[in-house]
């Protein structure tokens, strides 16, 4: 039988930093059979994940060949294109209404790039503007279509009622997500909602230094993004020094002005030979990081968040793991899978990383019961399986044969 067709809506991928943990689910698909073309709405930046080049369909969010086709295919079905055109004036907030109108044409031209390949699915990553241009694109195309929901892109409210009841199925990656989608769209149809998980490539299992490294070493990889808080981090470092716990702290991530203000804390507070700021580091380094024991423990101070890939790695890695809960944190770090502490709290952050640091079988148990929760839900093979079958690209013989674990 001839490989099942998908094509696989981002917002950059496999350019750029914001969607590189996506890497792994692609070249799942493509090992288990499946034809799949991952395609950026608005490719920008360094090409981050090489594997994928080759795969994926580069076309900016606009120019002569998009202009055309979006032409082309209103000439073709004019009133079907003049009615999805009337939905997207069902959102209220004049900045979703302004990102939909500029994906439009490029949602026509992915409208006939559907037909002429002859997809078997549209999925899209992200309920905003990628959603769109997939709803958009099957409506006019027929080819079904689905979406995964991750975070903040859910409280922006694009088109969420709408896409609910027209996609195959909507992906939510946390029941937290789920939630903020149920207070920002009230009433919302549920029907077709699933949870799956993000998935990751599950390392071999590796014995594990019983040592800490001297000092000690926590990375926090993520952006320096509003609601990330490196600040809190920042001042927990300063409250652990004076409680005479040595240690290191590694922020990477892309910077700009909230970097700039994170360096003037460090400075101000003396913190100039325990935090060193390395940027964005490539995610294989990061890897590399996790995987050889050069990091103690994954530190994520937010106040708000979806269910981070970072952390997620981190357990896989057998890295032990300290966040805020906030949320889908807690569903990945509750249970003893981690140390969970409240938002914007510098001392009950301190403590928790005191802990961990302090207390071998803490430690210990952290990094079972973690590793464990990542094979058992976020193991890429298993969640890739799943996502087959909500594409209906499994048959009932593949059923049988369906990886339950990873590791």
């Amino acid at each position: 039988m001839a490989a099942p067709r998908l094509l696989y809506l981002t917002s950059s991928f496999p350019y750029g930093v914001n969607d590189l943990f996506f890497e792994p689910e692609v070249r799942e698909l493509v090992r288990q059979g499946v034809d799949v073309r991952p395609v950026p709405i608005r490719p920008r930046g360094p090409l981050t994940a090489a594997d994928a080049e080759s795969l994926s369909l580069r076309r900016p969010l606009f120019d002569l060949g998009i202009a055309t086709a979006a032409l082309a295919e209103t000439l073709r079905a004019p009133v079907a294109v003049g009615r999805t055109f009337a939905l997207l004036f069902r959102s209220p907030q004049p900045n979703v209404l302004l990102r939909n109108l500029a994906s439009f044409p490029k949602a026509l031209w992915l409208a006939r790039l559907a037909r002429s390949w002859d997809a078997d699915h549209v999925h899209a990553h992200w309920a905003g503007p990628p959603s769109t241009v997939a709803l958009v694109a099957s409506r006019l195309s027929g080819v079904p279509w689905s979406f995964t929901a991750h975070a903040s892109d859910i409280s922006a409210n694009n088109l969420l009622r709408e896409k609910s009841t027209s996609a195959r199925f909507v992906r939510f990656i946390a029941a937290a997500m789920m939630e903020r989608a149920r207070e920002t769209a009230p009433g919302i149809d549920e029907s077709r909602w699933v949870l799956v998980r993000f998935g990751v490539e599950v390392p071999e299992q590796r014995a594990r230094r019983a040592a800490l490294n001297d000092p000690p070493v926590l990375l926090m990889a993520s952006h320096f993004d509003p609601g990330k808080r490196h600040d809190l981090l920042i001042h927990a470092t300063r409250r652990l020094l004076d409680d005479g716990v040595d240690l290191e702290v590694w922020l990477a991530g892309r910077g700009g002005p909230l970097e700039e203000e994170a360096k003037q804390l460090t400075r101000r507070l003396r913190l100039e030979q325990s935090i060193r700021f390395l940027g964005v580091i490539p995610r294989a380094t990061l890897l590399d990081w996790l995987a050889s024991g050069q990091i103690d423990a994954a530190v994520l101070a937010s106040d708000y968040e979806g269910l981070s890939v970072a952390l997620i790695e981190a357990l896989s890695h057998c890295v032990p793991a300290v966040g805020t809960d906030v949320g889908g944190i807690g569903e990945l770090l509750g249970g003893g899978c981690g140390e969970l502490v409240p938002a914007d709290d510098a001392d009950a952050l301190a403590a928790a990383i005191t802990r961990v640091l302090r207390t071998p079988e803490l430690r210990e148990s952290i990094v079972r019961a973690g590793r464990a929760r990542i094979e058992r839900e976020f193991g890429v093979a298993s969640v890739v399986h799943r996502l087959r079958e909500l594409f209906e690209f499994v048959d009932e013989g593949t059923l049988a044969a369906a990886p339950t674990n990873v590791g």
